[in-house]
């Protein structure tokens, strides 16, 4: 079994998920790396276009019910486990993030605990093509988690990013949210627990399928909410 498992979240990605696919083989990303799609229930043809591929080392999860992002985190967390793997990788299957870019990722994951894209180390190109909201809240947001956590990275919102196992064998899943706020919390339980986090630079990739839907206000308040509970409390 390879060391690595590379997780692909898709919900209605017909539109990019060829690339991602076409990318993989082209490139050989799954000689070293085993692949784990999970269709989240699409009402697309996303499945179809998964099971055309046929990719060596990739397996296809297929939802019977939609279970959103953070239920489907979970059980990627537990799937790594379970199956023994030394490294997982998060990816979006909407192609916001250069998926060449896990080979990087990889290697940096023989060192850290946590590994994540940041597209400010990125800044002009992340200025150019954030939408203006989105780049004001990841600015604000960014700054007042690393004053609370007397931190100093560059970003906290990208999905693209990759985690050690034998680090997250020790979490208590039932502590963390159902929801995309997963992603921070388990960030923020990485900074207390003092575990090694670095960085990698990607572009910032914005379509019009690719922009997120969750309400701004209620994004920066359960952003604010978090970092309070993991900081202080």
């Amino acid at each position: 079994m390879n060391k690595t498992v590379v997780v692909i979240f898709c919900f209605n990605v017909e539109e990019n998920i060829h690339y991602i696919l076409k990318t993989i083989k082209k490139t050989h990303l799954n000689k070293n790396r085993d692949f784990l799609f999970i269709d989240d229930c699409s009402s697309d043809n996303t499945n179809k276009i998964l099971k055309s591929y046929k990719i060596k080392n990739s397996k296809i999860i297929e939802n019977k019910v939609n279970q959103g992002f953070g239920l489907n985190y979970k059980f990627s967390i537990s799937y790594s486990i379970k199956k023994k793997y030394q490294k997982l990788i998060f990816l979006h299957g909407d192609n916001q993030y250069p998926i060449n870019k896990i080979i990087l990722i990889d290697k940096k994951l023989n060192t850290s605990s946590l590994c994540y894209g940041s597209r400010k180390l990125n800044y002009k190109n992340m200025k150019k093509n954030m939408p203006l909201i989105r780049f004001v809240a990841n600015i604000f947001l960014t700054y007042f988690i690393n004053i609370m956590f007397n931190n100093n990275a560059t970003e906290y919102f990208s999905g693209f990013r990759g985690l050690r196992v034998d680090k997250l064998k020790k979490l208590n899943l039932s502590q963390f949210a159902n929801k995309w706020i997963i992603e921070q919390q388990i960030h923020f339980y990485f900074i207390n627990k003092k575990y090694l986090i670095s960085e990698i630079p990607i572009p910032t990739v914005y379509k019009k399928n690719q922009i997120s839907k969750l309400p701004p206000f209620d994004y920066v308040f359960s952003v604010i909410l978090n970092t309070l509970r993991f900081s202080i409390f």
